[in-house]
Formats: C-alpha cells, sequence, structure tokens
C-alpha cells in the first residue's frame, strides 16, 4: 500500500526554516512551498537563486531562475552508504566508461560501480530492508531516465554551479553537437542516434537509451541533494501546467491539431517511461508541466516511485492534517482541521452544508480548486472580510458586519463609479484587477516578509510609515479581499522590521491571540453563514460571467490576448447560485484550544452536526423533513457540478507500486548503436505532409482492433490519457467519482463521449475500456492514424530544439534541417506550426557566424508559410531586427537585394511598404551605422522605379526630407539624390526641386522668428540638411536644366540664403560651399551671366560693413590655400564669406569679369588684402583656384547632422535609369539592383533626357505645390513613424472613359499599379476594363457578363479576378479568361417581390442599371466581399442570404439563409464586409472571434458568426438601403445609406443605442472609401472627408465638410458636375479614384 503525499509534510515556516539549513550555503532562497492538499502543508518548494551581490537594501532583488525542491523522506538515500564527490549517477554517461556498468534488470537493485570507493552506493548488505528498496526504487528510476548528478553531504555549495549550468544552457551540448554531425552525415557519438530514437526515427525504434540521453518531453533533473538530515531532489519550475492552461487560458490550444500535437507529444514520453519499465501512476492536469511555448513536459517527481517517497517522515507515518516536524512553533495554528488529504469537493461541500465543516476550511477548499497558492504573493489563498472593525463583532447587532452581497471593490469603489467605468471603456468592465492582488497580500504580510520583497512588490523605495497601521486603517484602504493568515495567525501582527511598527489590534481585541479567536468566531457566526453563500457566487461562483455579472457589477477586465497561457487567473467553479448554508460550525468543533476555553466546554455538550445525516438533533434544532426541500436542492447542486471532482485513474485505489521489471529484450539495447550506419538522407525523408484528405474513420477502426495491453499499470496510464483527450475537447472532466463508479458497475461508457467528434470519441473509448487489456498500450496510441504525418513530422523537426544547448547550437541544426527541404517536405500548415519555435532563435544580437543559418531559416519559412503566417510570423522577426538599435551582421543580410526582393514577392507591395519601408528609412536618421544605412540606402533607391512615383514621393522623398534636421545620415541625403537620378531628370524637376525649394524658403522665414535655442539648432540643422540635397542634385542635373530651374527668371536660392544676417554661421558657410559647387556646376559664362548681377547686393553690404567697423583681424584662424595644399575655413564671423566667396569668383570668371559685374570690387579687395593677406597674385591659374574652392568645406565640430560630399554621387551608381515600359510587374526590376550607366557629369556636355511628359509613365502625377512643403514638417519633433496628415485637395489629376455607360465598381491591386473598373459596356452589357495607372492605358478587360457589374474582387492569393453581375465570374487577371462561374439554382430562390415600403427605400435614379428593379430573382448574387485570410469569396444574395465559395477549390460552400423574423419583410444583401483582423474579441456579446457584417437594402445590418453563421446582433442602422461596409478595425463597422447618412458602429457597446452619425450629404451616399482613420464619402458630385479618431461624444454631433471635385485647365478651375458612382483610395499614393455616373474614371488628390 502507498502512502497519502501528506505524510511527512511541514508547515511553510518549518519548510522553509528546514530547505534553508540543509542548504546553507548554496545561494538557494525560499519562495513558498507547494502544497498537495488545501492546506499549507508541502513537501516540496519553489526556491530561486539569486545573483551576487544581491542586498536586502538594494533594490528589487536579481533573480536568475526558479526551481523545485523535492523532499524525499526517509533521510538519507542509500542507507550506509559512502559519501563522495560530485558525480553523475549511474545512467551511461561518464568520464569513464569502462570504470563502471548499469544493473537494471532487477529494480530492486541500483546502479553499483564496479569501484565501490567512487562513492556512489556501497551496499554491504544485499538483503536490504523495506526502506532501502523504495530508496533504490527512486534510484533506478532516476537512472533510467535522465542523466542526473548526485550530490553527497558537504557538497551543498555546488549546487549554483549546477544551476548555472543548467541557465548557461550547456548541460546538453553533447546532444545537439551530434545531432549536427549526423545532419553532416558524419559519426558524432551516440547521443544523437539515442535522441533520435526518442522522437520517433523509424531507423532507430528498438534502441532504448537507458538514462543516456532526456527524452525532450520529460523535464530535466538538475541533481540529487543529499543533506545530513534529507534528501532532495532539484529540478526547474515550469511555466504552466495543463490545469493551467485549461482554466484560465483555453484558447492557448486555439486547434484541433494543437491538442493532436499536445497528446502525441505526452504520449511519446509515456512510451519512453514504459519501453524502460516505469509506469508513471499520476498523469492528470496539475501534472503536465507546460512552457511558454506549450511545450508538455512529464516530471519525474510525478512518477509513482518518486511521488511515493514525499516528504520528511517515516514512509510508514500515517497521513496527518498537521506539520510533521517535532519542533514546529507553529503547531497550534494548524491543529484542528477536519479537512482530508483528499481533495474531494462533494463530500467537503456536503460536510460544510450539515456544519460539520467549518467555513474556514470549506473555503481553503474552493481556493484549492480555483489553483490558488499558499504563500505565493501573486496567487494567495483568499478569504472574505467580514467585519469592518469598528466594533466588536456581535450578532444580535447589525453594526459593523460587512456586506457579503457585494464584493469588496464594489464597496470600495461604490457603484456609481463603477458603472461610469463600465458605460465608458473601451470593453465594458466593472473590476480591473484580481479580487486579491500581490500588493495587497505583500502590504498585509508586510511586517513579517522581507524588505527586498517590498521592494519588488510594493514600491522600489522602501517606506516603512506608507504601509496601513491599524486593522480598521487597512480595511478602509484596500479594496482586496482578506487572507487566511487573518483568521488563524496570530503572528502576522508582530513586525520583524524595527522601523516598522506592529500592526495595531482593534481596541476590542486584548491581544492577537484574541484578536485571532474572535475575527474567526466572526466567520464562523451564524450571520456569515447565512451570507457566505453569495460571497462564494462573486469570487468563484455564476457571478462571474454572465448577465449575472453585470447585475453584481462584477464583469472581469479580459485579457487583452486570450490565447496567450497564464498561471493564474479566476476560475468559475460554479454554474449556478451555491446554496446557502444549513448549520454553521459550533464553536468547540473549529476551535483548537478547547481545554482552555469556557465557550468551547459549554458548547462541545450540545453541538451537534449530525442534524440532516443522522436525524438525531435536539428538539430545538431543525429537523429533516423542514428542511428537505433545501436537502434536494444542495445534492442536485452537488450532482451539477461533478466537474469539480475529477478522476483520471481508473484503479480503486492510489497505491503506487514499484516500478517493473525492465523487460530482458531491452537490456542489450543499453549500449549505443555507435556501430550502426546513418543516413541524413533516410531521416529526412521521414518529414512528410498530409495529404488533404480527412482521416478515415476506418482506418481507426482497424487500428483499434489491434489494441491490447500486457502491463495493468501502463494500461492504467493510458486510461488517463484518455480522460485527458477528452477534457480537452469537453472543458470538463471526463469522470468523477459516481460517473466512474457507474461505469465500472454497468460498463456504459459516459454519455459526454457523444458530444466528442467521432475520432475522438473513438479514441478515448479505446483508451477507457474496462478490461485493462483491451486498452492501447502507449505506443500503439502513438501510431494511432488520430495522429496525421504533420503531427509527427512537426515533433521530429522540434524537438531538437528543446535540448538544454546554446541557441546557436540549436539555430545551425534546424537551419540545416530546413535548407535540406525539411520544412517544405512537412506542408505549408505543419511549417506555419514549427515557425514561432524555430524563429524564436533569430535574433539581432546572432554572432557573424551565426548570420547565416538565421538567413537561411528566414528564407526557407518565407517560401513555406502562406501569406497570413508570413505576415503574423517572419514579418515580425525581420521588423525587430530592422527596429534594433545596434549594428548587427544579421540586420545588413536582411537589407541585401535579394532577401528583400524575396520578402517584397511574398508580401505584396502594400505589406511591404507599410511595415518594412519606413524601417528602412529610420535606419538613415539618429546616428546610424554606416554600413546599415548604407545597405538601406541600396534597397531604397533599387525600389524607386518599381514603387512608381506618387509611392516613391510620398513613402520615400517626403519622409526622408521629414527627417532633415534630426540627424539624417549622408546616406540618407545620398539616398534622396541617387532616387532623382533613377527616376530621372524630368521627376528631380517636378519634385524634388519643389520641395528642396519649398522647405528651404519656409525655414528660411521661419529662422528669422525668435525661438529656443533647442528649436533653432533645429531649424539651423535642417537648413543644412537642405542645402546639402540641393548641392546633390545639381551635380546630377544637366546644365541647361541648372540654369532653367534656379538661375533663369528667378533669384538664386543660394544667394538668398547668403543674404540672411541671422543664420548661423554653419548655415551660411554650408551656403556658401553649395553656391561654389553651383557656380562650378554652370560654368564661368553662365555664372558671369544669371550668377554675377544677383551678388551685387551681397557683395555691398559685405564690402561696407568691413569698412564701417574699421577692425583689422588676425588671420590665424582663417587661412587660404597655399600651393596645392587645402585647408578646411571655418567662419568665426559673417565677414569671412567675403574670403570664402570673392577669390573663388575671380579664379572661376576672371578678376575683370567679377570688376565689371561688382561696383565695391576695390572696397572687398582691400579688406581681404588687409584682414586675409589675400593678393591674387596667390592664386595662380583658375584651374587650382577652383579645386581649392573644392576644399573650403565647412567641417563642424560638434555638428551632428550629415557631412554630405556630392561628388561621390557621381561615382556611386546615379545613373540606374531604365525605361517604365521594362518594368517587371511582379518583382523588383533586376537593372534597378546593380549599377548600370551613369549620368555623365561635366561642365562642357549635358545630358539629354527625355521631355515630352505624355509619353512619360506617370506624366498625369503633379508637381507638389507650397502646402507639401516643410509648414507640414515645422515645430515637429517626431521621427518617421509621425502619419503626415493626408490633405484632400478634391483635384482631378486626370479622367478618361472608361465604359460607354456607368462605372460602378472599382477595385484597386494592391501594388496601385492595377486598377479593374466595371460597368456598362456596348450593349449594355457588363464590361470589366484593366487600367495600368502609370500611363493610364486600357489593357485588357474582360466582357462575359450580360448584366451589369456589381461588385469587384481581386483574389490577391492566386492572381485571380471574381466579378458580379448576379452570378459570380472568376477569370484570369492577366489574360481575362474564364476559369469558373457560381450561381444559384432558381428553382431554389424563386421569384419575390418588393413590399411597397421596400420600394420606397430604394433611389432607383441612383441604382439605376437594371440589378435592382420591382421584381427581382432571390437567387441573383447582389455584391460580394474577399475574406484573403480564409481564402473564401462571401457572396450576398436577393433574398438575404449569404453564400460562401472556397476559391482555391472553384466550390460553393455552406449557404446561410436569412431568417426575416427579425425584419418586417425580406432584404437583398447590398453590402459585406468582414473582421479586419483574426484577434479574439471577447467582453461584448456583440462580438465574437471572426465575425462578418450584412447590410441589407431594408437598412438593417446583421452581425453573423463567420464560424457558425449565427446572428450575433441584428439593428436598424439606417433608414434606407445600406450602400456600404467597412471594417476599419476589429470592433468597427463603417456604414453608409442612401438616407444621406455616414455611421460608425463600435461592436463593444449596446449598438441600438449608439448615436454615431455624420451627416450634412443633401443626397443619398453611393459609396465611401476608408484609409487608416479617415473616410471619404461620396454623394451626386460631391465628396467629404470625416476621421474615425474623433470621440464618440462628438460624432453625432458632427457635420461633414462637402467639397466640389474640379479639374485646372490653363490655371482655370472647373466644377466636376458628373454623377460620383463609386470611389477607391490609393493610400500608398494619397490619391484617390473615382468613376461616375457617365462612365468616367478621375484620379484625385
Amino acid at each position: 500500500m502507498g502512502r497519502s503525499p501528506e505524510a511527512g509534510a511541514a508547515c511553510p515556516e518549518c519548510l522553509e526554516r528546514r530547505v534553508l539549513s540543509d542548504l546553507a550555503g548554496s545561494g538557494l532562497s525560499f519562495v513558498h512551498g507547494l502544497p498537495d492538499s488545501p492546506l499549507p502543508f508541502a513537501s516540496s518548494a519553489v526556491v530561486q537563486i539569486a545573483s551576487d551581490g544581491a542586498e536586502e537594501n538594494g533594490g528589487r532583488q536579481n533573480t536568475s531562475g526558479y526551481f523545485v525542491l523535492v523532499g524525499l523522506h526517509g533521510g538519507k538515500v542509500f542507507s550506509g552508504s559512502t559519501k563522495c564527490n560530485n558525480s553523475l549517477l549511474e545512467n551511461g554517461i561518464h568520464l569513464d566508461p569502462q570504470g563502471e556498468q548499469g544493473i537494471y534488470n532487477d529494480d530492486t537493485r541500483c546502479a553499483v560501480p564496479e569501484d565501490s570507493s567512487s562513492g556512489k552506493v556501497c551496499n554491504e548488505d544485499h538483503e536490504s530492508t523495506s526502506g532501502f528498496c523504495e530508496q533504490s526504487s527512486i534510484l533506478s528510476t532516476l537512472t533510467k531516465l535522465t542523466p542526473v548528478c548526485y550530490l553527497g553531504i558537504g557538497h551543498t555549495s555546488e549546487i549554483r554551479e549546477l544551476i548555472t549550468n543548467y541557465l548557461n544552457l550547456s548541460t546538453e551540448e553533447s546532444v545537439i553537437n551530434s545531432l549536427n554531425l549526423l545532419s553532416e552525415n558524419k559519426i558524432g557519438g551516440s547521443a544523437g542516434l539515442d535522441f533520435l530514437s526518442y522522437v520517433g526515427f523509424s531507423a532507430f525504434d528498438d534502441l532504448h537509451p537507458c538514462g543516456c540521453v532526456r527524452h525532450p518531453n520529460i523535464l530535466p533533473v538538475l541533481g540529487v541533494l543529499e543533506t545530513s538530515n534529507c534528501c532532495y531532489m532539484l529540478h526547474p519550475k515550469a511555466s504552466y501546467t495543463l490545469e493551467n492552461i485549461l482554466h484560465y487560458s483555453p484558447d492557448a490550444l486555439s486547434s484541433d491539431w494543437h491538442i493532436r500535437f499536445l497528446i502525441y507529444q505526452i504520449l511519446s514520453a509515456l512510451a519512453c517511461l514504459h519501453d524502460l519499465g516505469v509506469h508513471h501512476g499520476n498523469i492528470r492536469p496539475s501534472n503536465i508541466l507546460v512552457s511558454d511555448s506549450l511545450w508538455p513536459y512529464l516530471s519525474i517527481s510525478h512518477t509513482c516511485p518518486i511521488k511515493n517517497s514525499w516528504g520528511f517522515a517515516d514512509p510508514d507515518c500515517s497521513p496527518n492534517s498537521w506539520c510533521s516536524m517535532d519542533d514546529c512553533s507553529s503547531r497550534d495554528i494548524y491543529t484542528g482541521f477536519k479537512l482530508q488529504s483528499s481533495l474531494d469537493w462533494r463530500s467537503h461541500f456536503k460536510q460544510w452544508w450539515k456544519g460539520e465543516l467549518s467555513n474556514y476550511e470549506y473555503l481553503l477548499v474552493l481556493n484549492k480548486l480555483a489553483g490558488r497558492r499558499w504563500g505565493d504573493p501573486a496567487f494567495h489563498t483568499v478569504m472574505p472580510w467580514v467585519i469592518d472593525f469598528t466594533v466588536k463583532p456581535d450578532e444580535s447587532s447589525d453594526n459593523g458586519w460587512r456586506d457579503l452581497t457585494k464584493s469588496k471593490w464594489r464597496l470600495a469603489k461604490g457603484d456609481e463609479q463603477l458603472d461610469f467605468t463600465y458605460s465608458s471603456s473601451e470593453v465594458p468592465h466593472h473590476v480591473s484587477d484580481e479580487c486579491l492582488s500581490e500588493l495587497a497580500v505583500c502590504s498585509y504580510k508586510a511586517r513579517r516578509l522581507p524588505k527586498a520583497i517590498l521592494r519588488s512588490a510594493v514600491r522600489s523605495v522602501y517606506e516603512p510609515n506608507e504601509y496601513p497601521s491599524s486593522m480598521q486603517r487597512l480595511y478602509q484602504w484596500t479594496p482586496d479581499e482578506c487572507i487566511p493568515e487573518f483568521y488563524s495567525d496570530p503572528r502576522i501582527f508582530a513586525s520583524l522590521h524595527s522601523e516598522m511598527s506592529d500592526l495595531a489590534l482593534p481596541p476590542w481585541a486584548t491581544s492577537a491571540e484574541d484578536f485571532i479567536c474572535l475575527h474567526r468566531d466572526a466567520l464562523e457566526s451564524d450571520r456569515v453563514s447565512q451570507q457566505l453563500h453569495h460571497w462564494i457566487d462573486i469570487t468563484f461562483g455564476y457571478k462571474l460571467s454572465g448577465e449575472a455579472s453585470v447585475e453584481a457589477k462584477n464583469v472581469m477586465l479580459p485579457p487583452s490576448d486570450p490565447s496567450r497561457p497564464k498561471s493564474i487567473g479566476r476560475r468559475q467553479l460554479f454554474t449556478g447560485p451555491h446554496p446557502k448554508r444549513l448549520v454553521s460550525t459550533p464553536h468547540a468543533i473549529y476551535h483548537n484550544k478547547v481545554e482552555s476555553c469556557g465557550r468551547c466546554r459549554s458548547e462541545r455538550r450540545n453541538a451537534s452536526t449530525d442534524v440532516m445525516l443522522n436525524g438525531r438533533g435536539p428538539p430545538n434544532m431543525i429537523s429533516e423533513m423542514d428542511r428537505f426541500e433545501e436537502f434536494e436542492q444542495a445534492t442536485l447542486f452537488a450532482e451539477l457540478e461533478y466537474h469539480l471532482n475529477p478522476i483520471y485513474d481508473y484503479s480503486d485505489t492510489s497505491a503506487c507500486c514499484s516500478s517493473s521489471k525492465r523487460p530482458k529484450s531491452q537490456i542489450a539495447s543499453q549500449i549505443s548503436p555507435m556501430g550502426l550506419g546513418f543516413d541524413f538522407g533516410s531521416f529526412l525523408e521521414c518529414f512528410e505532409s498530409d495529404d488533404g484528405s480527412p482521416m478515415g474513420y476506418q482506418e481507426l477502426l482497424l487500428w483499434n482492433q489491434r489494441s491490447c495491453s500486457v502491463n495493468e499499470h501502463h494500461a492504467n496510464d493510458v486510461f488517463s490519457i484518455g480522460c485527458i483527450l477528452a477534457e480537452l475537447y469537453l472543458h470538463r472532466p471526463l469522470f468523477d467519482t459516481a460517473l466512474l463508479a457507474a461505469y465500472k458497475e454497468t460498463g456504459i461508457m459516459p454519455g459526454a463521449l457523444q458530444e466528442l467528434p467521432s475520432h475522438v470519441a473513438l479514441l478515448v473509448e479505446s483508451c477507457i475500456q474496462r478490461e485493462w487489456t483491451r486498452r492501447p498500450s502507449a505506443k500503439h496510441l502513438f501510431e494511432s492514424p488520430y495522429f496525421p504525418p504533420s503531427v509527427r513530422s512537426a515533433y521530429m523537426f522540434l524537438s531538437p530544439l528543446q535540448v538544454l544547448c546554446k541557441p546557436r547550437d540549436r539555430l545551425k541544426y534546424v537551419a540545416k534541417l530546413a535548407s535540406e527541404g525539411a520544412v517544405k517536405a512537412m506542408g505549408e500548415f505543419a511549417a506555419e506550426m514549427c515557425a514561432p519555435y524555430c524563429l524564436a532563435l533569430v535574433s539581432s544580437s546572432l554572432s557573424d557566424v551565426d548570420t547565416e543559418s538565421a538567413l537561411l531559416l528566414l528564407k526557407e519559412f518565407l517560401k513555406c508559410l502562406n501569406i497570413q503566417a508570413t505576415k503574423e510570423l517572419v514579418l515580425q522577426i525581420i521588423q525587430k531586427i530592422l527596429q534594433a538599435p545596434e549594428y548587427s551582421h544579421l540586420k545588413v543580410a536582411v537589407l541585401q537585394d535579394s532577401f528583400v526582393r524575396e520578402l517584397w514577392m511574398k508580401l505584396g507591395k502594400r505589406t511591404y511598404i507599410e511595415k518594412v519601408h519606413p524601417l528602412l528609412i529610420t535606419n538613415l536618421y539618429n546616428s546610424p551605422n554606416k554600413i546599415t544605412a548604407s545597405a538601406a540606402s541600396t534597397v531604397l533607391v533599387g525600389s524607386c522605379e518599381e514603387l512608381g512615383i506618387p509611392i516613391t514621393v510620398h513613402q520615400t522623398v517626403l519622409p526622408l526630407i521629414h527627417c532633415f534636421g534630426k540627424g539624417l545620415s549622408a546616406d540618407g541625403i545620398d539616398t534622396l539624390v541617387r532616387i532623382g537620378g533613377v527616376l530621372g531628370e524630368s521627376f528631380i524637376v517636378k519634385q524634388i526641386l519643389p520641395l528642396l525649394k519649398n522647405v528651404i524658403t519656409s525655414w528660411m522665414e521661419s529662422s528669422k522668428i525668435s525661438k529656443p535655442e533647442p528649436q533653432y539648432s533645429w531649424n539651423s540643422s535642417a537648413l543644412i540638411d537642405s542645402l546639402s540635397a540641393l548641392e546633390g542634385v545639381v551635380c546630377v542635373l544637366p546644365v541647361q536644366t541648372v540654369v532653367r530651374e534656379l538661375l533663369q527668371d528667378q533669384v538664386c536660392l543660394h544667394i538668398k540664403v547668403l543674404m540672411q544676417v541671422h543664420l548661423d554661421l554653419r548655415v551660411t558657410q554650408v551656403a556658401a560651399s553649395a553656391f561654389g559647387h553651383l557656380c562650378q556646376r554652370i560654368g564661368p559664362e553662365n555664372t558671369c551671366t544669371y550668377v554675377l548681377p544677383q551678388l551685387k547686393e551681397l557683395f555691398a553690404e559685405l564690402a561696407f560693413s568691413h569698412e564701417s567697423s574699421g577692425l583689422i583681424r588676425p588671420t590665424t584662424g582663417l587661412k587660404i590655400a597655399d600651393g596645392n595644399k587645402s585647408e578646411p575655413i571655418k567662419m568665426e564671423s559673417r565677414s569671412d564669406l567675403v574670403l570664402l566667396l570673392y577669390p573663388f569668383l575671380a579664379s572661376l570668371v576672371g578678376r575683370d569679369k567679377l570688376r565689371e559685374c561688382c561696383s565695391t570690387w576695390f572696397l572687398l579687395e582691400q579688406t581681404l588684402n588687409r584682414m586675409y593677406n589675400w593678393k591674387w597674385e596667390t592664386f595662380g591659374d583658375s584651374s587650382k583656384s577652383a579645386e581649392n574652392m573644392k576644399g573650403q568645406r565647412f567641417q563642424p565640430d560638434s555638428y551632428t547632422s550629415s557631412e554630405f560630399v556630392p561628388t561621390k554621387l557621381l561615382f556611386n551608381g546615379v545613373g540606374w535609369s531604365v525605361p517604365q515600359s521594362e518594368i517587371a510587374k511582379n518583382g523588383w526590376n533586376a537593372a534597378a539592383w546593380k549599377q548600370g550607366s551613369k549620368l555623365e557629369c561635366g561642365t562642357s556636355s549635358d545630358v539629354s533626357s527625355a521631355s515630352s511628359s505624355g509619353n512619360q509613365p506617370w506624366f498625369w502625377f503633379p508637381s507638389p505645390d507650397s502646402s507639401w512643403g516643410a509648414p507640414d514638417f515645422l515645430g515637429r519633433g517626431g521621427g518617421v513613424k509621425d502619419e503626415l496628415p493626408w490633405k484632400i485637395k478634391a483635384s482631378i489629376l486626370y479622367s478618361a472613359r472608361a465604359h460607354p455607360g456607368a462605372l460602378r465598381s472599382l477595385a484597386v491591386h494592391d501594388d496601385e499599379f492595377t486598377i479593374f473598373t466595371g460597368g456598362v459596356g456596348p450593349g449594355f452589357k457588363g464590361s470589366i476594363q484593366k487600367w495600368e495607372l502609370p500611363n493610364m492605358n486600357c489593357t485588357s478587360g474582360y466582357y462575359g457578363h450580360e448584366e451589369i457589374v456589381n461588385s469587384i474582387s481581386i483574389l490577391s492569393i492566386t492572381g485571380r479576378v471574381a466579378s458580379c453581375d448576379g452570378t459570380i465570374h472568376i477569370w484570369n487577371g492577366q489574360t481575362g479568361k474564364l476559369i469558373a462561374t457560381h450561381a444559384e439554382s432558381s428553382i431554389s430562390f424563386p421569384l419575390q417581390t418588393l413590399s411597397t415600403e421596400q420600394t420606397n427605400m430604394l433611389n432607383q435614379d441612383a441604382l439605376s442599371g437594371g440589378i435592382l428593379s420591382n421584381v427581382f430573382r432571390g437567387s441573383l448574387y447582389t455584391t460580394m466581399h474577399y475574406m484573403e485570410s480564409e481564402g473564401k469569396l462571401v457572396a450576398g444574395m436577393g433574398n438575404g442570404s449569404i453564400r460562401f465559395i472556397d476559391i482555391s477549390r472553384d466550390q460553393k460552400l455552406h449557404l446561410w439563409k436569412s431568417d426575416s423574423a427579425e425584419i418586417s419583410f425580406s432584404s437583398l444583401v447590398s453590402a459585406i464586409c468582414s473582421c479586419g483582423s483574426d484577434k479574439l474579441m471577447k467582453g461584448s456579446s456583440a462580438a465574437s472571434s471572426s465575425w462578418i457584417a450584412a447590410g441589407l437594402s431594408s437598412g438593417y445590418c446583421r452581425l453573423l458568426d463567420e464560424r457558425s453563421g449565427s446572428i450575433i446582433a441584428a439593428w436598424r442602422a439606417h433608414d434606407g438601403h445600406i450602400t456600404k461596409l467597412a471594417a476599419p478595425d476589429d470592433h468597427l463597422i463603417v456604414s453608409s445609406s442612401l438616407d444621406r447618412t455616414l455611421r460608425v458602429w463600435d461592436l463593444r457597446g449596446n449598438l441600438a443605442t449608439q448615436s454615431n452619425i455624420f451627416r450634412s450629404h443633401s443626397e443619398g451616399i453611393s459609396s465611401f472609401s476608408v484609409w487608416g482613420q479617415d473616410v471619404v464619402s461620396i454623394s451626386r458630385n460631391k465628396i467629404a472627408l470625416t476621421s474615425l479618431w474623433r470621440p464618440a461624444s462628438e460624432i453625432g454631433h458632427e457635420q461633414l465638410v462637402l467639397q466640389n471635385l474640379y479639374s485646372a485647365d490653363r490655371g482655370v478651375k472647373h466644377k466636376n458636375l458628373s454623377v460620383l458612382s463609386t470611389i477607391a483610395v490609393l493610400p500608398l499614393s494619397r490619391l484617390f479614384l473615382v468613376g461616375t455616373e457617365d462612365g468616367f474614371l478621375k484620379i484625385c488628390h
């Protein structure tokens, strides 16, 4: 017979004292115990190891990990053994394998080394006692399952080294090293082969390495620690248990595949245990440990041989409910408990209801069921406050008693505040925190906790006076509930800190002991007993959810990410109201000082708790018949809540026998297969993908017929697996005590099996057979058809990533495996499941050596994942790499053209621009690394042609200009200029030059205004960057163009800057340098003609300013060129400008010509001679002087902006110029990624370029006006992430006739190059035209429609296009070839007639064209919507139904028929939209994980669950025909209607009462388009722009500002009179398209 785990358990204080005493010097600190029962007694504890140097007053303690210590009974592990230095237990891995041997064929014996002096075991008497047999059983179990280190007495100081090796991930390096060698077809030792045998490599199925290598799903054991008094097992603490996942985050197991994968891993570990002759015996959700990545583990400490040895007392001692330590100082606190060691809620409930169990003990049971833990501040056991401590509790008085019908949070906050919180929050809720927070627990126990914990949990600065000083103050201060210590432990009032006073007692308590007694009496009183069920309902019961939680003002704030695993949370134990207690517990029953308490002695004589059970109570007690109804209710309640008594073990007793003998056939396999050949290619063949066909039920039946077990204990483990598998699907346990007993007696399977999917039900039924021989073995179950090939492949692929070794070694292995085709072979779905595990190894901190593996892994997943998975998984990793501020080789590798090209092709242009492109620009400013900036610059320049001019301007050029003055690097300015070189002269003239002129002028004007120093400095830096960019642009433009655009008929911009006397000298010097380069570029002749006349005013100002000052300055600070040497000239005052300009111009154009144009030449030359010793003879020939001027660059000492050298542009690939016609439609322009022909820039030759704007791509795109420039940027301190404002100018840029009749629908491709228009074609039939925006050409079309096209959808994942005219046509977007058509049968949907009310709602003018008439067929498709993430097309129908169509298979799926009960008449579906993302949305009845909204012609809107089709909400959205729906966010819907309103709906609130109307349109709104948070709507010939960012309180009063579209012809504006029918936004280009009733397509901005 086994013993209870409670035997030998210790109270928290004794457990802490014993651990710290036994392991003194180990560096471990006690955190809290891990009790198995509701009582606080435990034999295992959570400990942590602190970093060196952590001091009590040094702030928050730095911890490096949490671990679990399991105390094993019986003193020393090895009776009579000699002690030794730490070494490995017999497990097959030793420094000297010849010196020892393992003996495994008899489980009563343990491993014995040949040399007994080595110190493991030296048992001289083999006739061992039962204690020794049990100890050897522990050792045998350990040595079979895992390598483990043994530390003898006196070696506790080496525990830190053990833990350090574990934290440094170096304990299993031999395994991964061996696997890496095997991947290269090299022999790398036995560890890799042993590991592969564990994970299912068929070539090694018969190999069973014993203790040599840890199975990846068995939790590692760090060591066995022997002390003088006890023995401990040390293993890591897992983040979660499967029980945590089921209770607090069930959405973490998001799919059926994840459940199969989880069970597969558990079965793999279980099969390993069984193969090694060990049965588990304790498989239940609480004993299945789970990592952050949901990787499950079985812990050796939970196996029968180990679990049966927990505790500190003798193994033969009986279970007890008090501390087993003889010297326990707190034994009186814990005596008197009536709780049993087993957690049987039904039994405890009945005892409590009848008064046999105290309120205190029953609440401990509920806490244990809810997962709360003694001593853990983050999830401490909770109790109710029952009094407010103002007066002594008196049951005859109402004063001082707490209202238990309301939560403490509600009592503290008040109903008014909670109502406001609920109504005003985005996610409606009343309670934002747990009923007992870590802050409250630490504040309650502040006088007993170390200061380090208080600093960590309460406040970083320890202030003892800030903690409540009395019980009454504590109650008033906290909105949280109480803790059990205030009902049981008088020591909690005494402070251990000298600076913190004891917690003051209420005046009616004479001592701490007296207070505890009175407080406990209050908890057990009749008054509390009659109300406690209300508190239970609020804290653990049905008032945690549904309408009951709203009424109780107890709605919790839901987690932001429900799919994220949690170890704490609120578990709702009961689904119905908890019964009221029948009888309170007499004082003498729960009070532990019976003899010394008069009340106990008086009540003990009359106490009776068997009223309802035995019916023999005193006459004044309530009889059984009087409370028969209450008895029935309590019994029914206990039966309905059966899930609180889960059973996972089929055996009648929880006894664990010792491990079964290991099969003799496996003894020989202990020797690792060193001589066996290994072929990596054959290993790769094991990776398979699912064939796509559903698993056959017949296959499972055939598999089930072969099921059998040969070991009863192993079969019992399989029974537990079956119970857990059923619970994962049912979300409740399969068996409780009563159900299992009934099943054993009758053999009838539980009815819950009928709720399971058929294949799961068959598997569960096989596992829970009454006859254990009919249950499958773990290995047979492991090979079940229930597990598809993708599960097996993913397991083999991911298992090596769980090896405890350096991430770089794991990365190397998985990258090698991926590069050899393993990821591709697994298939798309399995690759998506594996990606989170693998990509977690990729980070910017990788070394240069590991970068190749990381990049290889990224590329493989980029190829194998679908678009949605790539966005969610790979894209996030790439963004983190690019966002990292430090340089990394991986970042540079990611920025290489080949990788970026693959990323672009996979994600599409829009996603690339939105998610990646801004990060490239980020790497060009704020002191970037030179190599990274250069790589980012190359990508930006190489992609500009493929992006097109509008996107390049708005997404690259303007953001770069926005960075002026903010630390933009030289590569950033270089990028701007090189883009101009690639896109040609026309682009520079039309786009870059106007922008630079505008910003320089604006910043120049802005600098005149007095500003604070930081803004003035930023303004100067921005001017310097602007001038540097202008200088670079001048270098790449032909001379004639430079003259025409900068000098002819206008004042030279450089001279304008030089004329500003208030500018910073740095700006003036850079302007002078840029001016010199301009003059050199245009040559002496043009300088004389266009420049010198404009310098008269400047030279006059400089001449007379020198003359008036009359100063002679020393020349030590300024030097001019001497011979061939040139040194930079740094200006010290504005007068130094003479030296920078006059000598240079004299050498460039000649002194005589300069004197002719400069009337003040005499004064200037005199000044130069007097102040700088300048003479004309110094310069010799003019060519040298020109070269000297180049060297006179401004070299700042502390300036952080760019150092720009424009001459390098001539040799850095500026001239990438490829005709737009050669641009590849689906990829990068190859020529744009290589250095091609370069612009020849010289003084005597110009470069010709195309000047016919009509033939150039994007000829219609306008030059920027003044509103595009600096005014948008001035005063803004943000980075490029700041969204620039979009100003609609309502200007028509270009107009083309698209259709002979009305243009009704528009669809824009993500690349914003291609658009499709649908409208009336020849013969009044429907036609679709394909347009290329660069040249505004109609390149092709589709003409297969008989009726007008009402919807077009671009099916991006297939390259197809879907169009609808009542019938859906799917055709090739490139060739126009029809692929498939979909229509509904008119027999199923007969002709329907519109009612008079509905006819009046439809504006026939706005909807002309034939699709709607007074008589229409319900079988026609009226609109459609493409769900890209699902790959499905959703079509609305004329009778209000919705049809789903699978695009990839070209087949119709399910049909949701309209239920017209909620509306007065049948309506057609006029608009559809769907959830903006796949995020789960909870906390509102009007939101689900994935929804579809359908707008009807009647004005109603329906919200449907995308999975089930059930109606989530239906409401009257408009008073007329709904023309369009859109979902800009997961919880928002925008709708428009012919009733002339635009409305915004928040799905998290009450849809029927929302006031969210935008008005002002005088006609019905025919369509709108959403860009970000902006909505552009159209009505007749007007447009309006509004924002969704406005508060809800303002929207109801918001009036739209209407605008007329206009076109400009020779400066004259002409108003557009065409009726607008449809609109589409080009968000990247900041343009929009409109279609008109007269068939025109217009591009607007």
